[in-house]
């Protein structure tokens, strides 16, 4: 991994004096005619234009697909903060039912049905319920 690393910091040191030697030795100019206009830059100009432009339109479509992608984005962090909760209300109830307190057990598994939405967990209240029911009728 570390010699890749210098690798590609030797290329690109040797890639930056090349252009700085070309650049350096470059007399050369480029000539635009439109009729009436005349208008003359430097070679470099010209190639440091490109390039900025290249990096410009780049960055203005990566910023772009970064906002395109942004409310699905933030739908998936909402979703995620959701079944987080969910999973510790789930845990939550699963500790209340250790410790024999079905009402919070129940209580607790209702609230994680309703974050997490899932069809199993209404099994498992209406487990924790009858639970809860056999409990009292022997107590």
């Amino acid at each position: 991994m570390m010699k890749r690393k210098i690798f590609w910091w030797l290329l690109m040191f040797l890639l930056l004096v090349s252009l700085v030697w070309l650049a350096s030795n470059n007399q050369g100019y480029v000539l635009i005619v439109r009729s009436p206009y005349r208008v003359q830059i430097s070679f470099n100009f010209l190639l440091i234009l490109f390039v900025l432009s290249f990096f410009g339109l780049h960055y203005c479509l990566r910023f772009m697909h970064f906002l395109r992608r942004l409310p699905a984005s933030r739908r998936s962090k909402k979703e995620s903060l959701r079944l987080k909760a969910g999973n510790a209300a789930l845990l939550e109830g699963m500790h209340a039912l250790a410790e024999g307190d079905f009402d919070k057990a129940e209580a607790s598994a209702k609230l994680a049905q309703e974050l997490i939405q899932n069809s199993d967990l209404e099994k498992l209240i209406r487990t924790l319920a009858a639970e809860k029911v056999k409990t009292r009728r022997v107590v």
